[in-house]
């Protein structure tokens, strides 16, 4: 861990007074000089001290969210902690990647948490950085630092890319393989409904929902159990590798974001081994780290 000082224009002046007060107590050997020199000896002194103990006093954590794509804006949550027991700690600025966070004062025991927004050019592994912790506290003479390295590295979904209208999931002949290999098996399965998305098979339409309230609603079915999956649909990688890797990955990763926000069970055909359709979050992000992690990827 790095510790770094800034003397600032308040804190050169301050300096160079204090050279010129203590030569002139040393020369003239006036008590008055003796006294100022003391005086501005101390203030330096408690400044050094001060400082340092605020600046050591903050703890400072990450939160990044469960869902990153590469080239998309993200909310970082930045907290930090005072971990003194009886002093607040003072004019924190926090810095992570681009992103500058100031907190003006922390009560004993309190946390304070603000948000910033950042992005990774691209999917894998991705070190957040170090973070960089300053203050001038307390007269505005020195900035101090601190740096401090997060641990573990920052798992990041390929961005999503792709038209609406491109063929991305298996097919036999010109029928979607979920609409019949992937059927619920009883009603009681029926976790319940949403409204209609443009591509749901007319059979899961939930007709009595509709007509009450006048538009199309699906049924939604639970995927939680051995027959998960029943109702999805299974995004063709193999298919679309040919017209460039990280292009299929793109749109897979477009499809999946998709089925978080719907609901709906997706599975996917990679390298001939078949993922069958999932419904849990869980497993939905199980696969995106799948996609940011195919064929290795070094770490930046």
């Amino acid at each position: 861990m790095k510790r770094l000082i800034r003397v600032r224009r308040a804190g050169i002046v301050y300096i160079i007074a204090l050279i010129v007060m203590c030569l002139l107590a040393f020369y003239g050997g006036n008590n008055l000089h003796y006294l100022a020199a003391s005086v501005l000896a101390g203030y330096f002194c408690a400044s050094g001290l001060a400082g340092r103990g605020n600046l050591f006093g903050a703890g400072v954590s990450l939160s990044f969210p469960d869902e990153i794509y590469a080239n998309a804006p993200f909310l970082l949550t930045i907290e930090v902690s005072n971990n003194k027991r009886r002093a607040p700690i003072y004019l924190i600025d926090v810095r992570v990647g681009g992103a500058k966070m100031f907190f003006p004062v922390i009560m004993p025991g309190e946390r304070r948490s603000e948000s910033a927004v950042l992005s990774f050019p691209s999917r894998g592994l991705h070190m957040p950085g170090e973070v960089e912790i300053s203050s001038p506290y307390p007269f505005n003479f020195f900035t101090r630092y601190r740096q401090m390295e997060q641990d573990g590295p920052v798992l990041v979904f390929p961005r999503q890319a792709g038209r609406g209208d491109e063929a991305v999931f298996v097919k036999t002949g010109e029928e979607d393989v979920s609409n019949d290999a992937w059927r619920p098996i009883a009603e009681t399965d029926i976790m319940g409904v949403r409204p209609y998305v443009e591509g749901d098979p007319m059979k899961f339409i939930h007709w009595k929902s509709s007509a009450r309230t006048g538009r199309l609603n699906t049924r939604l079915y639970d995927g939680s159990s051995d027959g998960a999956g029943r109702s999805g649909r299974i995004i063709d990688l193999d298919g679309m590798v040919p017209s460039g890797l990280e292009r299929a990955l793109s749109i897979a990763s477009r499809e999946i974001a998709r089925s978080l926000e719907s609901g709906d069970a997706i599975g996917m055909m990679d390298g001939g081994r078949l993922t069958e359709p999932v419904s849990s979050r869980a497993d939905k992000l199980s696969m995106l780290a799948g996609l940011a992690l195919h064929e290795d990827i070094d770490i930046p």
